[in-house]
């Protein structure tokens, strides 16, 4: 006899093209999901002959010490370096973390959530993630999350982020310094990296404090056709500011190509101020996220979220009750050679 496979909420959410979390929160009748969206999930998982599983729904409330971590990728050394910390605060509390990546990949990203889900995580860190805030919103109503680099949604989604806004005026003054007269961002072509959006419109208004022309240009994984195509196109002084260090370090070798002088006609900056940064190869001005406290204010507030942090623990200044906590932290922007010279 041929056994027939019930249909989970994971096969809904394949069908559906959307993530398990919110096919759960859509299922239960939320207010939450939109009405179109809701209504779509149902009649896939009509059409698929779904069951609730209550024994299941069980099990996957009971407690657990594991935490997840879902980082973009592994090619930004930022991420390593928030991983590591995530990793040393976590151990201070008695629990491991559980790292996967996602990626660009709408696909690729629900499996490595589901995967976390499948062990029954007590909360998940996401890490600039590539999702829509309504997808981050059901997740947070299954478990405990955590956003780094990233505004929350709402709902029950934490977040700790350097402050944007303040990093921006940093990078723009010290440009101004230099009487750079345009300022350039070269951001990843990603059509939905929050973390780009709140970049680029944090610096679109500091420049335009600053009165300086902005643009922006978009990259693949290698910022270098772009930083080209702007040095081209732009002959006045010109402050380029580049999403990471990573993205920026291709800028590099072009620069160096170029007739211009650095700290004179043009100026170099970028964001996480890693290893990379402070190599003497690339020496670049980046502005600094204190890693360590990253990583101990999302294990902190995910630990409160899941309800198991120690009753002697402080708690942060970041909200109360069920309503999302949000931690901004002050940025500082270290000058190195790209924007001073040698």
């Amino acid at each position: 006899m041929t056994r027939i496979h019930a249909a989970t909420q994971s096969d809904v959410a394949r069908a559906a093209g959307v993530s398990r979390s919110l096919v759960s929160l859509a299922l239960s009748g939320s207010p939450k999901v939109a009405v179109r969206t809701r209504e779509r999930i149902e009649q896939v998982a009509a059409s698929l002959g779904y069951r609730v599983n209550v024994s299941a729904s069980s099990l996957a409330r009971q407690r657990s010490t594991i935490i997840g971590l879902v980082l973009p990728n592994l090619r930004n050394a930022f991420f390593e370096q928030i991983a590591a910390c995530l990793g040393r605060a976590a151990a201070r509390r008695g629990l491991t973390l559980f790292v996967t990546v996602g990626s660009d990949q709408s696909e690729v990203l629900h499996r490595s959530i589901e995967s976390l889900l499948g062990v029954r995580v007590a909360g998940i860190v996401f890490v600039s993630p590539w999702l829509p805030g309504e997808d981050l919103l059901a997740i947070g109503e299954e478990v405990p999350v955590c956003v780094i680099g990233r505004r929350s949604p709402g709902g029950r989604v934490d977040s700790v982020r350097v402050d944007e806004e303040a990093a921006a005026r940093l990078i723009v003054d010290h440009l101004a310094a230099l009487s750079m007269r345009t300022v350039c961002y070269i951001g990843p072509r990603m059509t939905d990296e929050a973390s780009r959006r709140d970049r680029e419109y944090s610096l679109a208004r500091a420049a335009k404090a600053a009165g300086m022309d902005f643009e922006v240009r978009s990259c693949d994984e290698d910022a270098g056709p772009a930083t080209r195509a702007a040095l081209d196109d732009h002959p006045e002084a010109l402050g380029l500011v580049i999403h990471n260090d990573v993205l920026a370090i291709d800028a590099v070798p072009v620069l160096r190509e170029s007739p211009r002088t650095l700290g004179d006609d043009v100026a170099l900056a970028s964001y996480d101020n890693t290893y990379l940064a402070m190599r003497e190869e690339f020496a670049l001005t980046s502005v600094d996220q204190p890693e360590d406290l990253l990583g101990e204010r999302a294990v902190e507030l995910l630990c409160r979220r899941a309800e198991i942090m120690p009753d002697d623990e402080p708690e942060a200044d970041a909200g109360t009750g069920t309503e999302a906590r949000s931690i901004v932290l002050t940025p500082e922007l270290v000058t190195r050679a790209s924007s001073l010279g040698r």
